[in-house]
C-alpha cells in the first residue's frame, strides 16, 4: 500500500516544480519588491507541500502561511517603504557558488544519513485538528492572542505606510 495516492503525487511535484521555480526567482530578481511576492509563491507552495505529506501536518501548514508569508512578507514591504531611497551596492564574491555548493553537499549528506538510519514506525497516532486547537487554546491561549495581535498591528501600519504615498 502506497503512503500517498496518485493524486496528492501529482500535486506534490506540481507544488516542487512551483518553490523551485519561485526560489530561483527570488534569488534571480533585482527588485527587491518581486522578490518579496516571490517569497508569498514559495511559502505557499511549501505549506501546501507540508500538508500532503500527511493529514496531521496540516495545522502546521496553516502556521506556516500565517508566518512564514504574512510575517515575511509583510516585514519585506514595510522595509521596502522606509528604506525607498537608500542606495544599496551589490557586491559579487567570485568564489560564492563554491562555497554555497560545498554546504549544499554537506545538507544533502547529512540529510540521507539522518533518513537512512530511521526505522519506519509500525502503527501512526491518530491525530486531531480539535483536540490540538482545544490544547492551544486551553493552555497555551496567551501566546497566541499575543501572535495574533502582534500580526494585526504589524499588518495596520504595512497598510498604513503604503497609503501614506
Amino acid at each position: 500500500m502506497s503512503l500517498m495516492s496518485d493524486f496528492q503525487v501529482s500535486f506534490f511535484v506540481f507544488f516542487g516544480i512551483i518553490s523551485i521555480a519561485s526560489a530561483l526567482f527570488i534569488t534571480r530578481q533585482k527588485n527587491v519588491f518581486y522578490a518579496a511576492i516571490g517569497l508569498i509563491f514559495l511559502g505557499i507552495s511549501v505549506a501546501a507541500m507540508i500538508a500532503l505529506i500527511n493529514f496531521a501536518y496540516s495545522f502546521y501548514s496553516a502556521f506556516h502561511i500565517l508566518l512564514y508569508v504574512g510575517s515575511t512578507v509583510v516585514f519585506l514591504a514595510i522595509s521596502l517603504v522606509m528604506f525607498r531611497g537608500l542606495n544599496v551596492k551589490e557586491v559579487k564574491i567570485s568564489w560564492a557558488p563554491i562555497i554555497a555548493l560545498l554546504v549544499g553537499v554537506f545538507v544533502f549528506i547529512d540529510i540521507f544519513a539522518t533518513f537512512s538510519s530511521i526505522t519506519p514506525v509500525s502503527t501512526l497516532e491518530v491525530f486531531s485538528l480539535q483536540t490540538l486547537a482545544n490544547e492551544i487554546l486551553q493552555n497555551y491561549w496567551f501566546p497566541a492572542l499575543i501572535l495574533i495581535i502582534a500580526l494585526l498591528t504589524t499588518m495596520i501600519e504595512a497598510i498604513s505606510l503604503a497609503r501614506r504615498d
